[in-house]
């Protein structure tokens, strides 16, 4: 059994998100009603940022611990694991946007950078970043303002803004020193479709092989393609996200080892174990041991 919940926001308990959704509210309207504290959830069709203005906080995002100290942007992939617990005189804003609506806005402008920076977690310290820091605020500040407001071409400059946080987003890059943009080519395009199938089919044990051949190319092809755009190869990709479940269904399911082995495509619990092992330096069971209680979700003031 999954323990983890899925929301649309935190605690809600609407199920469908409309094609264009777009949430933003202050850090204090969710976190003090639920004392501070935001437990470990997902959004299966959100992409969320939060934006940490004032004050610290606790973070899980999959199954590590993070302290956060203002300022701070944290990106939240659909489906990523995460929580907060806040302090509480904690500020900032977070912001929630409908996954498909955003990959469509950012296509549009052709920003390569734009759109890898909305397919992954990160969490981005903007101490230092001064300029940046004030036009993420900015930026979201004037998303609250149009999404209470009934003007005409409201949705246009809501549109806008997300541009401008995302082009940011990608601009800092993840580990928030800033990056330089590189020109989209045939790599990219190959590498994108690359892992949108490995989120896809990483339970069907496909080989690299079977990869390439659904993508319509060659082993080598995409072996330089992913080279080329992750400095990675094909195989490391597929076993991150292999890997990535296999964490997620330890921490947050209930169900065994062996449960989790099936799951995700292995006909032998020992070879999972294996690969996890050689993976992470634990056994899939000492992982669970070690890492399910250590996130205490507790306030730091």
């Amino acid at each position: 059994m999954n323990l983890v919940p899925s929301f649309t926001l935190y605690a809600d308990s609407r199920s469908n998100v409309p094609p264009q959704f777009i949430h933003i509210e202050t850090i204090p309207v969710r976190s003090r009603v639920n004392d501070w504290i935001i437990r470990p959830h997902r959004h299966p069709e959100l992409f969320q940022i939060l934006l940490l203005t004032r004050g610290g906080a606790e973070m899980r995002l999959e199954s590590n611990s993070t302290r956060l100290e203002a300022p701070t942007l944290t990106a939240i992939a659909p489906n990523a694991v995460h929580g907060y617990a806040f302090q509480t005189d904690a500020e900032g804003f977070v912001l929630s946007v409908s996954d498909a609506y955003l990959r469509d806005l950012l296509r549009a402008t052709g920003d390569q950078d734009a759109i890898d920076a909305a397919a992954t977690s990160s969490i981005i310290p903007l101490s230092g970043w001064n300029e940046a820091a004030e036009n993420i605020r900015a930026a979201c500040e004037r998303v609250a303002v149009e999404s209470q407001s009934a003007r005409t071409g409201r949705q246009a400059r809501i549109g806008s803004d997300l541009m401008l946080i995302f082009g940011l987003l990608a601009e800092l890059g993840p580990d928030g020193r800033g990056t330089t943009s590189t020109e989209r080519g045939a790599d990219a395009v190959l590498f994108d479709r690359f892992r949108l199938l490995v989120e896809e089919r990483f339970r069907d044990q496909m080989s690299i092989r079977e990869y390439a051949a659904a993508l319509a190319t060659s082993e080598r092809t995409l072996r330089r393609a992913v080279k080329a755009r992750s400095g990675e190869t094909p195989l490391d990709i597929l076993h991150q996200r292999i890997l990535l479940e296999a964490q997620r269904d330890l921490l947050y399911s209930a169900m065994s080892v062996s449960e989790i082995a099936y799951g995700l495509g292995f006909e032998d619990q020992a070879y999972f174990s294996r690969f996890f092992a050689a993976a992470t330096g634990q056994s899939p069971s000492r992982f669970r041991a070690t890492h399910k209680s250590g996130w205490a979700g507790t306030v730091a003031d």
